[in-house]
């Protein structure tokens, strides 16, 4: 009889929704270890090798990651400012920009040159953008005539940026063409040039025609001729050649 006057535990409305919640703690307590991950496991992007330009080294040159190997590369027909030299930072930032973080291709110009560095033609994005073309038309770098023997979009980039005095170009600095990347040439500038008629810096544009011309000139290396530090011949009314104008 004593059994029957026992308080039973009868839950109320109310008080469902705590037992439901506690049945699933208890459920999440006991079996929460086969929905876990293992101990020592790693997020999956942090064992994925990125595939890309991992770093720029000097303006142009960068080191390349592919599936299997880190390649060290360097720009193709064009070159930039070494470290100290006006510019230098302006082409550093340029190739920060244009080659990290963004889908790349390139095409192989060199295996390696003297510096065992492979040589590629780099472009970039949807639109094709060629580093080389863009650094040298924004007056980053100058064009690497010999390397690229004289690839005419090149040329034609040079002389709007020197046409609008871009970049390295601006106050009259000139810059002459280098056989390869080793053998980078000071800036010169204007108000310099003429002035010891014993330098051997300037190489004047001789035409089959016989003008004369400067290497700030629009038609310096342009048609037939050959380079001179002695001209001989008619001066360009432009350039003033061997004579430069005082504008």
């Amino acid at each position: 009889m004593q059994f029957f006057n026992t308080t039973i535990f009868k839950p109320s409305l109310l008080q469902i929704p705590q037992v439901i919640k506690l049945a699933l703690c208890s459920s999440l307590f006991l079996f929460g270890d086969l929905f876990s991950e293992p101990v020592g496991s790693e997020p999956a992007e942090s064992i994925t090798k990125k595939i890309g330009v991992l770093r720029v080294i000097q303006p142009g040159i960068f080191d390349y990651q592919s599936n299997d190997f880190l390649v060290r590369m360097r720009a193709w027909g064009v070159i930039f400012p070494l470290r100290g030299q006006p510019g230098y930072e302006e082409a550093f930032s340029f190739s920060e920009k244009f080659l990290l973080d963004r889908n790349i291709t390139f095409e192989v110009k060199s295996e390696f040159d003297q510096q065992n560095l492979k040589v590629v033609d780099i472009t970039a994005g949807l639109d094709g953008e060629n580093f080389s073309r863009v650094s040298i038309e924004y007056g980053i770098g100058w064009h690497n005539e010999m390397e690229t023997n004289k690839e005419a979009p090149l040329v034609i980039s040079q002389l709007k940026a020197k046409r609008k005095q871009l970049g390295i170009w601006k106050g009259g600095a000139e810059y002459q063409s280098a056989g390869n990347a080793n053998n980078l040439p000071a800036p010169l500038l204007r108000s310099m040039i003429g002035q010891n008629p014993f330098t051997s810096s300037i190489n004047y544009w001789v035409t089959t025609f016989g003008k004369i011309h400067r290497p700030n000139c629009t038609f310096y290396e342009r048609g037939r001729g050959e380079l001179s530090r002695r001209p001989t011949g008619a001066n360009c009314r432009m350039c003033g050649g061997t004579n430069p104008r005082k504008d």
